[in-house]
């Protein structure tokens, strides 16, 4: 059985990035992952609105450890992301991945994140497994 708890405990002690971009991983299972962030000043583009990058990082973090659901390691292949709104400086970024198809050697994964009900980004992350 898998320890999703220790998964999480983890990602929010161990992971240096994470940890300095101010990104939280609050929930995964077999099914889901979220990660949140607040929108700091530190986060926002010229235009104060959430930088691209902070999107794209959130839900790369909630991908991959939607990949690692299983509790084998991976690491990330390839992405693509569409940007579909802004991001608004002070309100909670949440990043929700699921499964969409996992194989032996790849896992393959959408996620999205928003702010409220509003919808910001939407991509798919491909992960390698690399146990051996």
């Amino acid at each position: 059985m898998i320890d999703y708890q220790a998964q999480l405990d983890m990602a929010n002690t161990k992971n240096a990035f994470m940890l300095h971009n101010g990104i939280r991983a609050v929930s995964v299972n077999d099914r889901e992952a979220v990660c949140e962030a607040d929108a700091l000043p530190e986060a926002l583009n010229h235009m104060g609105t959430v930088h691209g990058s902070m999107m794209m990082s959130i839900a790369e973090i909630a991908a991959g450890l939607m990949a690692r659901s299983d509790g084998r390691p991976y690491v990330s292949v390839g992405a693509g992301f569409r940007f579909i709104g802004g991001g608004k400086a002070g309100e909670k970024l949440v990043a929700r991945a699921e499964i969409v198809k996992r194989g032996r050697t790849m896992a393959f994964i959408r996620t999205r994140v928003f702010q409220g009900e509003k919808l910001l980004l939407d991509g798919d992350v491909n992960f390698f497994c690399t146990e051996k």
